[in-house]
């Protein structure tokens, strides 16, 4: 046997060592792979949900355009529409509000004066009764239900009276 030099004595050491780094290293090694592969297969799972997705956009995109192009213009004419139908739809509600708000008072009261008393005077004034007129539209000026119109009967006794007056005149001449 040969006596151990201290060369020898290094060098296994060195081996040793050297064997135990190899080791470490072909650990880490394996833990890489392994990760690696795990890296792998998830991007390719991460690159198949997005193939799928950029699929499923262009899909979609083309069933867009393919429905704007079988519209053409649906938007606008949509627009039109709407616009169009507001608008008549505001006319109609303009014409209730104006057929179905409350008149004025004044205005419901000499409707009302007209229909019962206008036939009358009519009648009255063309067989030349002008004193019962007068009378009725002086007892109506009395009328507490007249009163908003009290004005306009005592502006048609005035008319009456100037009516009375030139035919008395006409007479006399």
């Amino acid at each position: 046997m040969k006596p151990e030099t201290p060369n020898n004595k290094n060098q296994e050491e060195l081996i040793t060592e050297q064997g135990k780094l190899i080791e470490e290293l072909q650990k880490r090694c394996e833990t890489a792979e392994k990760r690696a592969s795990s890296f792998e297969s998830n991007w390719s799972v991460l690159f198949d949900q997005n193939k799928t997705l950029r699929e499923e956009n262009q899909k979609i995109q083309q069933g867009y355009e393919s429905l704007r192009v079988q519209k053409g213009g649906f938007g606008f004419r949509m627009l039109m529409i709407s616009g169009f139908g507001g608008f008549f739809t505001a006319l109609v509600l303009c014409f209730v509000y104006l057929k179905l708000k409350p008149k004025p008072n004044y205005v419901a009261t000499f409707q009302e004066f007209r229909r019962e008393y206008l036939f009358d005077y009519e009648l009255q004034l063309s067989q030349g009764d002008f004193s019962a007129v007068e009378s009725s539209l002086m007892q109506n000026s009395q009328n507490p239900s007249y009163a908003p119109i009290k004005d306009e009967i005592h502006f048609t006794r005035k008319l009456l009276g100037a009516a009375k007056r030139y035919c008395q005149e006409e007479q006399h001449k």
